[in-house]
């Protein structure tokens, strides 16, 4: 369990710097090479294996979608490793509805502001199974990616509640107009990202698929792969859908500091599958995560409840495009 705070150069850099952290931690590295500019890299923990490729200025293959002269990573999860495979098609990868383009499934941290530069990120790791990156792209300015497993409810749960997350699931651009995600706000249910996990629910009525950027492993019934984040199973680009913390506590989430002592509320993220589209089956909690409102706070501040410490960052920029919405961490040092 751990903590790292540093800048970064590039997106290859950063990527490295991720996987050092990994190692840190107890990950394996199972394949670490050259990918055209960018590099891939797949690790493993116990039966958690995610499969990361970082693009610098390369044709990025998103969720079957191509877009040239690309920055950012792409990441997904599986159930093994096999160095005959390519990174994002490794046992048990996430599998999308559609074959058109490749059907394997991808989230992805875009780069369109900035290709780096960075001036900081933060590692943490809140627990043994558990990796969490916050990444300010520009002063005041954030996107994130984490993988690991949810404090699952029930501790035999098939899937074992392996997660991963990235800040989007689609190509995006630098535009600023009303039709992108940048011109619109945190809750447009054409235009916006999901930008912090398991929230694809909570703004969007049909995102059209791949907006999510979230994915749970979830077994039942017939269903024995990867959920996205979304309302119901036609509205996310896998076989089934999932939801997280914020939907039902919308209005604790956006009004939620305290006007006795101004400290914001902490509302757990918790991960549930969409079964049928009829009622959810709740899977497990995102460790050392938190949603809550930052008025009172900046980003990158800390604060202390009972033995814990938490640090916040605003989902975007604070007042921006997510309002003063923020994503806390559990700091373990």
């Amino acid at each position: 369990m751990a903590y790292e705070l540093g800048t970064s150069s590039s997106v290859t850099d950063l990527l490295d710097k991720f996987r050092l952290f990994a190692v840190a931690q107890g990950w394996s590295v199972n394949r670490w090479v050259t990918a055209g500019s960018g590099r891939e890299l797949c690790i493993q923990k116990g039966s958690a294996f995610f499969n990361f490729r970082a693009w610098s200025n390369e044709t990025m293959l998103v969720n079957g979608s191509t877009g040239t002269n690309k920055f950012g990573i792409t990441l997904n999860g599986s159930d093994g490793y096999s160095a005959g495979a390519t990174w994002d098609r490794q046992p048990g990868y996430p599998v999308r509805g559609t074959t058109s383009g490749g059907d394997q499934a991808h989230v992805l941290f875009p780069l369109v502001t900035t290709v780096g530069p960075f001036p900081a990120y933060h590692f943490f790791a809140p627990d043994t199974k558990t990796l969490f990156a916050e990444v300010e792209v520009t002063t005041g300015t954030f996107l994130r990616f984490g993988c690991g497993a949810l404090d699952l409810f029930n501790p035999s749960a098939p899937g074992g509640g392996r997660f991963c997350y990235s800040t989007g699931g689609e190509h995006v651009t630098s535009s600023t107009t009303w039709g992108s995600w940048l011109g619109s706000d945190a809750d447009h249910t054409s235009f916006a990202m999901e930008l912090v996990p398991f929230r694809g629910a909570d703004y969007a009525e049909n995102n059209g698929g791949p907006s999510f950027g979230s994915m749970v492993r979830a077994q039942f019934g017939s269903l024995d792969n990867w959920a996205g984040s979304g309302r119901t199973t036609t509205e996310t680009a896998l076989q089934a859908a999932c939801q997280g913390g914020g939907v039902h506590d919308k209005v604790l989430r956006e009004y939620s500091s305290n006007p006795l002592n101004g400290v914001g509320l902490l509302l757990p993220n918790v991960v549930s599958l969409n079964v049928s589209n009829e009622f959810l089956s709740p899977i497990g909690v995102i460790p050392g995560m938190r949603f809550m409102d930052m008025s009172n706070y900046l980003p990158g501040d800390e604060f202390t409840l009972g033995t814990d410490t938490w640090k916040v960052f605003p989902w975007y920029s604070k007042g921006g495009i997510g309002y003063n919405r923020g994503i806390a961490y559990l700091k373990v040092v």
